[in-house]
């Protein structure tokens, strides 16, 4: 390709600074080797660029005022090729990033440690990350741990990475597995305790809360798909249905189904929306205590919006805004424990039962749980071709080096969709 001309069209102007990330990894980086160059090591120089895609250097200085050698720097390429270090090249947070790599060093450089172990440890730490910030929305691991004040908020959200990835990793398949994988996981922060650095260990007694420390009678149940269609299937209220798409179909928690207002919605994205193009609750200050800051709605949202046309219809200006309101209570909507109390006359009327007992909305939101970490799998499983061919044994290089991340979000959202759309239909008479 000797200009841009197949490429330079309208999208450019679309592209906000993660699709232009997106397009030079996918684009631009394979038509540097097919010139033969190395994206890894090098960036095309401006004469180069310019010779394919005039107009991309076009786009980066009209909409975000940067040269190409600004974007290069931007985006972080080429890839820092120490080995050390590159594993980590995908956190944000920079103290983390350089905690991890520091730990990491100690390992090899000052405690002798087998290469095979630091190798290990690395993998580990690379994989707990990624997940931690999917399921929290951020990879600041540190900020949390200076004080014990906000230590059951972090231990919750440690908790939830663990749980997806325990379906996501299928070697995590028994309790010495998942074990051992905490422990590795545990070995970094109790070094960041030793040392001064951390008030608390969050990992701390993980083991006990999942029953993975001896043989459990449990082992956090979930409830299935068929089982959640029957529960929506039997709500015959507008808040019972948003009740069970809440915590089934969003992975919100009762209270927060509860306290959902429409300041919160996102309903109809704008163009260039970081959050979209799908519609997305987005969790203010002190509004979540552990969890991602913005929940995409992949479901239910039409059920969502009738429900604020009946409320608006019913109650005027009067109507204060919460999705599930409550005349008579204080807080201004309904009480945790009046939803759980719904969700179990539900469960009854449907006649599902877990393991013999009436679930809780905790049960909704672990299938939750359950299918992103199904679909995080099965992104990654679509790329083992591309891996492939570029060489390498795992997708999870092609996912790190080649996609951004609102691309991988997208992929996800994608998968989840697919196990989400369905559950949440009334039967036809």
């Amino acid at each position: 390709m000797s200009t841009d001309a197949a490429t330079d069209s309208p999208r450019y102007s679309t592209m906000d600074l993660e699709d232009c990330e997106a397009f030079y990894h996918k684009e631009i980086a394979q038509e540097m080797r097919a010139d033969g160059l190395n994206p890894n090591h090098e960036t095309p120089t401006y004469a180069w660029l310019s010779d394919h895609y005039r107009g991309f250097i076009a786009h980066l200085s009209r909409n975000f005022d940067l040269s190409p050698g600004d974007f290069y720097a931007e985006i972080g390429v080429p890839p820092n090729d120490d080995e050390d270090t590159s594993p980590f090249a995908f956190v944000d947070d920079q103290e983390t990033r350089q905690a991890l790599e520091s730990y990491l060093r100690e390992l090899r450089d000052r405690q002798g440690r087998a290469e095979s172990t630091v190798a290990t440890r690395r993998s580990v730490l690379r994989r707990y990350v990624e997940t931690y910030q999917q399921v929290n929305d951020t990879d600041d691991l540190l900020s949390p741990l200076q004080s014990e004040q906000g230590s059951s908020e972090e231990k919750a959200r440690v908790a939830d990475t663990f749980d997806v990835l325990r379906h996501l990793d299928e070697t995590l398949n028994t309790h010495a597995s998942r074990r051992k994988y905490v422990q590795e996981v545990r070995q970094f922060y109790q070094h960041r305790v030793d040392f001064g650095e951390a008030d608390y260990d969050p990992t701390t007694r993980l083991e006990r809360r999942f029953g993975w420390d001896s043989t459990p009678d449990w082992d956090n149940p979930a409830l299935d798909a068929d089982q959640i269609q029957r529960l929506y299937q039997t709500a015959k209220t507008p808040a019972d249905r948003l009740l069970v798409i809440g915590v089934c179909g969003w992975g919100l928690r009762p209270s927060e189904v509860c306290a959902l207002h429409t300041r919160q919605l996102t309903l109809s994205p704008d163009e260039d929306d970081p959050e979209g193009p799908d519609s997305y609750i987005d969790f203010g200050e002190d509004e979540r205590k552990n969890g991602p800051g913005t929940v995409a709605l992949l479901v239910g949202v039409e059920e969502l919006e009738a429900r604020i046309d009946d409320l608006h219809e019913k109650h005027g200006d009067d109507w204060n805004g919460y999705l599930l309101p409550s005349p008579s209570s204080s807080s201004g909507h309904i009480s945790t424990e009046t939803a759980r109390r719904h969700f179990r006359d539900l469960t009854s009327k449907a006649g599902v039962t877990v393991d013999g007992t009436a679930p809780t909305p905790k049960m909704g939101r672990r299938y939750w749980y359950t299918a992103y970490g199904a679909a995080v799998r099965r992104v990654a499983e679509r790329f083992k071709d591309i891996a492939e061919e570029q060489g390498s044994n795992s997708a999870d290089v092609v996912l790190d080096n080649y996609l951004s991340k609102a691309e991988k979000r997208r992929h996800r959202r994608e998968e989840m969709r697919g196990d989400l759309e369905g559950l949440f239909a009334v039967a036809e008479p």
